[in-house]
């Protein structure tokens, strides 16, 4: 193990221990001289390199000008440090939330800059650790709404990581910044993938929809046999005249609606099921079809509608998520 990893990784872990304990989560921070820190960026230290030298130069060969242009650049140096700061100080940080994404997707996190009074905050980035930075400007209005973005990877709660706020006005000698945990979350659906149906969709007497989904009332046809399948279900008549060995298909037939059942992808793991069954949620919402789901442990009756397609949709991105089993979502 590389020596200096080890030792990058210790500080890292000690540095996010601080912050836990001395920046804990809420939903809105305001900035002041407790929380603010700043340090000089890589131009701020090689302009203090350059004002050494000149001031080195200056002794050495007694040169006033010398003299004058390093005590001006130190002045720039240390004003630098008062500006920098002044940016930051009395900006209120409020974190408003994020919509629902699907897996995959930046998830867009908006956050709400406020001043408290007539300051100006020039040159503010804001950004999550290895995300986007986000640029914002408090000139003229009391608020800005600024969205700053986070990949997301898989299914569940997106919890959102630190949020650094920075800004390197008003000559990028020094960085003075602020890290805040708003506590913001964001669900993320499965990705959909596109799948056939087991089952179909037809036109019943109403004029509505009618589906069929695999059950056990109704003979439907036959299909190839498939290593797992029941024996019972085995058409032998067919076997025994040489057509082949072939399964008997029966399904539940459902006037004006449709159950996505977790049982639909047999075969498939967890991730995969969620994704077409997704695919099929936003399929359906679509047309006139009640629809609802049926997972282990969760059943959500059909209806259809927005609302009742951002329920299922999240019942399908929290579905055995460790923290709504442990009651962190509400």
């Amino acid at each position: 193990m590389n020596p200096v990893n080890t030792v990058s990784s210790w500080f890292a872990r000690k540095a996010q221990h601080w912050l836990a304990r001395n920046v804990p989560p809420v939903s809105s921070v305001f900035l002041h001289r407790k929380n603010i820190f700043i340090l000089p960026t890589s131009h701020g230290l090689l302009f203090a390199a350059a004002t050494a030298l000149i001031f080195i130069t200056a002794i050495n060969y007694i040169l006033s000008l010398a003299f004058a242009l390093a005590f001006l650049m130190v002045s720039v140096f240390v004003l630098s440090i008062l500006h920098a700061f002044r940016n930051l100080q009395h900006l209120t940080v409020k974190g408003v939330g994020a919509e629902p994404v699907f897996a995959g997707e930046d998830a867009k996190f908006e956050v709400l800059l406020q001043r408290n009074d007539r300051r100006q905050h020039e040159m503010l980035e804001l950004y999550f650790p290895k995300g986007l930075v986000s640029h914002a400007n408090l000139l003229s209005g009391d608020q800005e709404r600024v969205n700053v973005y986070l990949p997301s990877r898989r299914r569940g709660l997106l919890k959102a990581p630190r949020l650094r706020v920075q800004t390197r006005f008003p000559l990028g000698l020094w960085c003075a910044w602020s890290t805040l945990d708003l506590g913001m979350t964001c669900i993320v659906y499965p990705t959909p993938i596109a799948s056939a149906m087991p089952g179909t969709l037809t036109s019943s007497h109403t004029g509505r929809a009618e589906s069929t989904h695999p059950g056990t009332e109704d003979f439907h046809g036959l299909r190839s046999y498939q290593p797992g399948d029941s024996l019972k279900h085995v058409a032998w008549k067919n076997l025994a005249r040489g057509q082949g060995l072939k399964v008997k298909q029966f399904v539940d037939n459902v006037d004006d609606r449709f159950m996505l059942d977790w049982a639909m992808y047999q075969g498939l793991d967890a991730e995969a099921r969620l994704s077409r069954l997704c695919y099929w949620v936003l399929a359906l919402s679509r047309s006139d079809v009640e629809y609802g789901l049926r997972l282990p442990g969760v059943e959500i009756s059909a209806a259809r509608g927005d609302a009742h397609r951002e329920r299922v949709l999240g019942a399908l991105a929290l579905w055995n998520h460790q923290e709504v089993r442990e009651g962190a979502w509400t």
